[in-house]
């Protein structure tokens, strides 16, 4: 494959790349006959029409109704289903087909579910926590604490199973080590590596949790109402959307980085970049666990617990988020990404430089983000060590108070009342 200077630049590739695929779906195909002769004439911004699109370009894979014509099976039947979700290198594994889609909506659901019972189990545990260790009064005044305990327990769980399970997987995988290849492996004959039913499932169910999570995190940020359209004969909107008292500190940061986790997600596993994708995933999970850990802690005022995980989330977010992320991962995918037009008949020209200043742009980014993060840790480490306190400043709001002055505020409430009550039996007595 040649380079070529008359490709236009990339956001002027992916624009019309993404204006093909809508109006492709919408059977509008000839969309550009409408558009202004300006724009759809050779060197136009809208004149790049897109040779076919990324799906149709890569290697096929077996859908589930290929699977049950060639093995005459019943469509609905279980045995059928579960051969197929057994099967490696079928559609289950790009998470954009129409069979990983239902998947992906059987499993967010499920998820959903799972949480709806597991959360507030969680939560009435933290409620005994809380009420053994800070408490009656703080009980009352840190709902939203409880309600992010629950969450956490979960989060702690996830995150350790599937670490637990990756560390096994992709133990010996070629990309992991340098001896047999490492990052360069993933871009080596690609788009025709074979997707393995263990790499299937764990896309699958790492997607569903990434979307399940930007859900949940809209909803512990923001508050919902309806409300009539058509009040004192004036027109408003029907919903009303005001923050929550559970919305986190630094939600505009994880607002983002949910954002490029999901476009990282998906657009890996759309493009067969399943192996970088599971790399990302790895070391993003491995450091989430004492993230949960030291949380965990903290609200349970264990003191040598929280050191001790919040000393092994620095070491494991240093060493997984500021080093094997930028200096192995994402310079492997700079360094080593030429070799995907080594062989003509792999990548189309304009595919290759349509998508990899994106996924480029989107790990350079969420980079920056876990460097931003790491002076929120700097932070609460120096408080630890120099005030004692534990205050989680990610979950620090304008207007919050931190634990020492949140308890010596419970302190000054129950001694005001107490002091309200004696002076009353006193009144009592003098009467």
């Amino acid at each position: 494959m040649t380079y070529t200077t008359e490709l236009p630049s990339w956001p002027v590739l992916t624009l019309n790349y993404i204006l093909d695929c809508i109006f492709k779906t919408l059977y509008f195909s000839n969309w550009r006959d409408n558009i202004p002769a300006s724009m759809r004439m050779q060197g136009g911004w809208l004149s790049h029409e897109s040779p076919e699109l990324i799906s149709d370009a890569l290697p096929r894979l077996e859908t589930y109704a290929d699977f049950v014509a060639q093995n005459k099976n019943s469509f609905w039947s279980f045995t059928s289903m579960m051969q197929y979700a057994m099967t490696p290198s079928t559609s289950l594994g790009v998470v954009t087909t129409k069979d990983s889609l239902v998947v992906l909506f059987c499993l967010v659901f499920l998820m959903r579910r799972v949480k709806g019972i597991l959360i507030p189990y969680f939560c009435s545990v933290g409620r005994q926590i809380g009420r053994s260790t800070h408490g009656l009064l703080w009980e009352k005044n840190n709902e939203e604490r409880i309600i992010k305990f629950g969450e956490y327990v979960f989060r702690f769980i996830y995150h350790l199973t599937v670490s637990i399970f990756g560390l096994w997987y992709f133990w010996d995988k070629p990309w992991w080590d340098e001896q047999k290849g490492g990052v360069e492996t993933v871009f080596v004959g690609h788009p025709h590596h074979p997707i393995d039913v263990g790499m299937t499932w764990y896309y699958l169910l790492q997607c569903a949790y990434n979307i399940e999570a930007m859900i949940s995190l809209m909803e512990l940020s923001f508050i919902f109402k309806t409300q009539s359209i058509i009040q004192d004969s004036k027109i408003q909107s029907p919903l009303v959307i005001s923050w929550s008292p559970t919305c986190r500190g630094d939600f505009p940061e994880m607002f983002v980085h949910h954002v490029i986790t999901n476009l990282l997600v998906i657009g890996s596993s759309h493009c067969r970049y399943t192996r970088i994708g599971s790399m990302v995933f790895m070391v993003h999970d491995i450091s989430d666990v004492p993230v949960d850990m030291s949380k965990l802690a903290n609200f349970m005022k264990w003191k040598v617990a929280t050191i001790a995980s919040f000393s092994l989330l620095l070491v494991t977010w240093v060493v997984a988020r500021l080093y094997i992320l930028p200096f192995v991962i994402v310079k492997g995918v700079f360094h080593y990404h030429s070799r995907l037009h080594e062989v003509e008949s792999l990548i189309n020209v304009k595919h290759y430089f349509m998508m990899f200043p994106v996924f480029q742009g989107l790990l350079v980014g969420i980079t920056i983000l876990h460097g931003f993060w790491f002076l929120i840790l700097v932070r609460i480490l120096l408080r630890l060590v120099v005030k004692g306190e534990r205050h989680d400043l990610s979950e620090h709001k304008q207007g919050e108070k931190s634990e020492s002055e949140s308890f010596h505020s419970d302190c000054m409430k129950d001694s005001s009342s107490s002091n309200s009550s004696s002076s009353s039996s006193r009144e009592k007595k003098v009467t």
